[in-house]
């Protein structure tokens, strides 16, 4: 049975969302966004493949937008939208979220504007190594890109897809805030990696890679290396390593790693450097 949302915060929300609109003609693809600054749009990156970027906001108000910046694999794309004027939504701290809280999702689903969906979520956790929230609410083409927020009106996540089942996945507000810092700031460790699974359970990330003069290179870091943490914290996620990078302080990344086998722990500090390329971690 559906969740009644409080008018108010649906109405407030609706407002912080936008209808992104790629093509035209019948060659037309839509989706939605968030408004997340002044004159700046968060959405998938499947959203904005295309030509001719166009966002609508609320009051009806449509301008040009171009993508500053595009992540394919989190699917995520920040967008500059001149010209747009709107009170940003508020993006809530996605760690510590549990089964079974309200959520709601606003979007444009099949041409309809500012449509709200309520249900509850599901699970939060990791699939192909990547953090996400699973949401048992009603979600169609055209919402993706669209905000999944608390009932207090705070984004939780940005929906992006509808498992098998009908079950919504939204990339969490974690790691929205990490790819926002890394548009602004650019750090960039080097890396090509993938998850494993580690003897104790736990997840690893192990280096395939390492882009040569990168900050990896210059630690030491090798192919074949295993990162299990940063700063004393296990990682859950390939989210959480670039979580880690992204807020490094003093842009200084310690690392914990094994290599040679999972018994040889060692630690690095590593001085990050701007991003290079768009492939690296």
């Amino acid at each position: 049975m559906p969740i009644p949302v409080p008018g108010s915060v649906a109405e407030a929300l609706r407002k912080q969302t936008v209808h992104i609109r790629v093509g035209r003609g019948r060659r037309q693809s839509a989706g939605s966004g968030v408004i997340i600054g002044l004159e700046r749009v968060i959405t998938n990156a499947h959203v904005v493949r295309g030509q001719s970027l166009r966002v609508e906001a609320w009051d009806g108000l449509e301008v040009s937008a171009s993508c500053l910046k595009l992540d394919a694999h989190r699917d995520l794309a920040l967008l500059s939208a001149p010209g747009l004027r709107a009170e940003p939504a508020c993006l809530r701290d996605s760690d510590g979220l549990r089964a079974g809280t309200a959520v709601f999702a606003v979007g444009n689903p099949l041409g309809f504007v500012g449509a709200v969906s309520s249900g509850i979520v599901h699970a939060v956790g990791s699939l192909a190594g990547l953090a996400w929230i699973q949401a048992d609410l009603r979600l169609a083409p055209g919402n993706s890109g669209g905000p999944l927020a608390d009932f207090h009106g705070q984004v939780l996540g940005i929906n992006t897809m509808v498992m098998s089942g009908g079950l919504a996945l939204a990339v969490p507000s974690r790691a929205v805030q990490s790819f926002l810092l890394r548009a602004k700031m650019g750090r960039a460790l080097g890396v090509t990696v993938r998850p494993v699974d580690l003897e104790s359970g736990r997840l690893g990330i192990m280096v395939l890679e390492i882009s040569s003069s990168s900050p990896a290179a210059r630690a030491s870091l090798l192919p074949g290396d295993i990162l299990i943490g940063a700063a004393a914290r296990a990682f859950q996620s390939l989210d959480d390593l670039q979580f880690a990078i992204d807020t490094a302080p003093g842009a200084v990344l310690r690392l914990d790693f094994y290599r040679g086998g999972q018994r040889n722990l060692r630690h690095v500090a590593v001085r990050l450097a701007p991003e290079q390329v768009s492939a690296a971690a």
